[in-house]
């Protein structure tokens, strides 16, 4: 005798189990993309004015220092915004804690499907 409805109670819940899954994948992919971008986007500012200013003929030693200089006077502009980093890691924050509410909202969509009874409606061949 085959039960269809506890069958169909695991089917339910792997499938959730899945989701959640591919969730919490997501978003630690969004956030290594985002401190990604955040420490990678000073250090391409710097390989593009030193490839621009070795370009132009200066020579690398030099052309490197100017450009460490200038990204890092663009840091300090943006450090002397009031708030502006305090904004990027509230938005760091933020995509955290909604993955993490996801998370727990397809934990409490497991827990509703282990609760549901199974009534005996088992049909045989």
């Amino acid at each position: 005798m085959i039960n269809y409805r506890a069958m169909a109670r695991c089917l339910s819940l792997a499938l959730v189990r899945f989701i959640q899954f591919s969730a919490l994948v997501f978003y630690i992919y969004i956030m290594f993309v985002y401190i990604g971008a955040l420490f990678l986007m000073p250090l391409a500012g710097i390989y593009h004015l030193f490839n621009i200013l070795n370009f132009l003929g200066l020579h690398a030693f030099f052309a490197i220092v100017i450009a460490t200089a200038i990204v890092a006077s663009v840091v300090y502009l943006g450090y002397k915004i009031p708030n502006f980093f305090l904004i990027i890691k509230d938005f760091g924050s933020k995509i955290v804690s909604l993955g993490f509410n996801q998370i727990k909202r397809f934990s409490q969509i497991a827990e509703e499907i282990k609760s549901l009874p199974i009534k005996s409606t088992n049909i045989s061949n």
